[in-house]
């Protein structure tokens, strides 16, 4: 009786979990169709959140019937000729670009499921632990060192799904916005699809570094290092930081240094100090405002500035500035929560150092070093 209830029960889930995805869709294209009446509205608009909220509630399989479908319905309702499944190169490009959103969706939410399901198995182990301990004095105290423990790495665990993956994912979203353009010409929907592309990877990356962490913390991180051209980071990142800057009225200056520069470093870990900063730059960075990245060669190191003209920080905040969970405790609005500790980290493991020059009201300039190649 008990396995036949589970069986039922199952069969039951996985059901919702499907018809979930078919209704998600079917608003969408309900909501689609609506706004349409009033103006031209951009086809995958609503079909976007839609391939989220299966991901979410349903998984990969759900995820990948509300894309399925979503196409489907997109081309036969809203690409031209309508009612037929051709499409154009144009019209490829697009799609490319929503399953390119779709399976990235899919993936970040996988990640954070995984996330939840390994706190709480360890946070399971922690508790079988701690009920393992005896009942004396010394018992009691390990048990509350456990407990710290725990809340400490779902913190920690968290903490970093949240924020490094933010960063990119919203680079994918303002990517795919301008993608839908009806007017973009074909160069500028390429670059875009690369930098999309690019974040993708990063945010693939970035999953990666939630053992990486736990490497950092056991002093077994490791870096692939090579010798990288200064002017490729300083292009890399203007490509990157572009659309974001200009979406918020920002003007983003990246001064190229002298050909033949180049540093000892790891290139993924470089781009993501690099993000980190200049991320908070650009967000905290009024319209009208400037973000500027340059480098200065000296010995052998290479510093790179990267210079806002932001709020700027108070002169109490600044040693607090590069603390593990610094904003999560004092609320701070710079956004330095754990993005800058990490850039620490990072930067300390190359043999480099990082800091701050800031006053209130006169912005901001983070700078570190790496190692001079050659």
């Amino acid at each position: 009786m008990v396995g036949q209830y589970r069986r039922s029960a199952n069969i039951q889930s996985f059901i919702a979990r499907y018809a979930l995805a078919l209704l998600v869709t079917a608003i969408a294209l309900v909501a689609t169709l609506a706004l349409r009446r009033d103006g031209p509205t951009p086809s995958f608009l609503f079909f976007v959140p839609a391939v989220a909220i299966s991901a979410w509630y349903g998984g990969p399989g759900p995820s990948a019937l509300a894309t399925a479908v979503s196409l489907l319905l997109i081309d036969l309702n809203f690409l031209a000729p309508g009612g037929s499944l051709r499409i154009d190169r144009v019209e490829a490009l697009e799609i490319i670009a929503f399953l390119i959103v779709s399976v990235t969706i899919t993936t970040t939410m996988e990640a954070l499921h995984r996330s939840r399901t390994l706190v709480e198995s360890r946070a399971a182990e922690l508790k079988r632990l701690n009920d393992e301990v005896g009942r004396s004095y010394d018992a009691e105290r390990e048990r509350r060192h456990v407990a710290e423990l725990m809340a400490h790495t779902r913190e920690e665990l968290l903490g970093v799904v949240a924020h490094d993956l933010r960063n990119p994912l919203n680079l994918i979203i303002t990517s795919t916005d301008l993608l839908l353009e009806e007017n973009l010409d074909r160069s500028r929907r390429k670059e875009l699809l690369a930098v999309t592309m690019r974040a993708g990877r990063q945010m693939n990356r970035l999953i990666g570094d939630l053992l990486d962490t736990v490497r950092l913390q056991a002093g077994k991180f490791t870096l692939d290092v090579e010798d990288v051209a200064v002017v490729m980071i300083f292009r890399q990142a203007e490509e990157t930081f572009r659309p974001q800057a200009a979406q918020r009225k920002i003007q983003l200056e990246a001064i190229l240094p002298e050909d033949g520069i180049a540093v000892r470093a790891d290139p993924l870990r470089v781009s993501q100090i690099v993000g980190n900063i200049m991320g908070n730059a650009i967000k905290f960075t009024p319209e009208q405002g400037s973000v500027t990245i340059r480098s200065a060669a000296n010995g052998n190191h290479v510093a790179i500035h990267i210079t806002d003209t932001g709020p700027g920080i108070a002169p109490a905040d600044m040693a607090h500035l590069f603390d593990n969970f610094w904003q999560a405790r004092r609320n701070d609005h710079r956004g330095v929560g754990l993005g800058l500790a990490i850039a620490r980290g990072v930067v300390e493991a190359h043999g480099g150092r990082i800091w701050c020059e800031s006053a209130p009201g006169r912005g901001s300039t983070f700078s570190f070093t790496l190692p001079r190649a050659g």
